[in-house]
């Protein structure tokens, strides 16, 4: 079953979803809010799969705490308007309802996520590499020789040591294929392996002579990654 949260400050939106979760035999709620802030600031310990988020806040809107939330769950926004459809896609959102919600719209977006996570799910498996598409045919990259992966507009590139692999993908997509053990994402731009961390400043990691940024909001879970002394 998905557990996810709602990020609304209209009282009456937040129970007509919650109603909605509460009849779904597919998703449950860990937690509802009524603002961004307090949202961003528990969400790495919720371990949620799906964010049910209005754009229209104080303090912190929509588009704002997409930029920030680390992790990968899955975001569904909630607006009485459209007009905002358009920039949040941009920010790979799974999803955009128009209120008032009903009840067949509700469940076309948990069918969507349900299709999404099988297709992760088929795509992730205990090979050793992938084989990225390279002038006319296909090269192997093993896991181990990828230092960072970099997101660039509609495209993402695949670094390794000695070459450069630039694919039509998402970061959400790609960190899927990724052994999660092996991995992190530190940056809504930047995966790196995190084998490959020559060094940690104050908002950077070094690998190689690359520096490559870590956002204050992934920065938590780095560290919990590392084996500080």
């Amino acid at each position: 079953m998905l557990k996810a949260i709602i990020i609304d400050d209209d009282p009456i939106s937040r129970k007509i979803l919650s109603n909605l979760i509460n009849k779904s035999d597919k998703v449950e709620c860990l937690k509802e809010y009524d603002n961004a802030v307090s949202a961003l600031d528990e969400i790495a310990d919720l371990n949620c799969d799906v964010v049910f988020l209005d754009m229209e806040m104080p303090e912190m809107n929509g588009i704002e705490f997409i930029a920030a939330v680390p992790g990968d769950q899955h975001i569904v926004v909630i607006s009485s308007k459209s007009e905002y459809a358009a920039e949040t896609y941009n920010y790979e959102v799974t999803d955009y309802m128009v209120k008032p919600v009903e009840k067949n719209r509700f469940e076309q977006a948990l069918n969507k996520i349900e299709e999404m996570n099988s297709s992760y799910s088929n795509n992730s498996n205990e090979s050793d590499h992938l084989f990225i598409k390279k002038n006319k045919g296909y090269s192997r990259v093993n896991y181990e020789d990828i230092t960072f992966v970099e997101a660039l507009a509609d495209y993402v590139q695949i670094n390794t040591e000695d070459e450069r692999y630039t694919v039509q993908s998402t970061m959400k997509s790609i960190s899927q294929r990724l052994p999660q053990d092996q991995f992190l994402r530190i940056h809504r731009s930047y995966i790196v392996q995190l084998n490959k961390i020559d060094r940690l400043d104050e908002n950077m990691v070094m690998i190689g002579d690359k520096s490559v940024p870590v956002s204050r909001s992934y920065k938590e879970t780095l560290l919990k990654h590392l084996n500080l002394f």
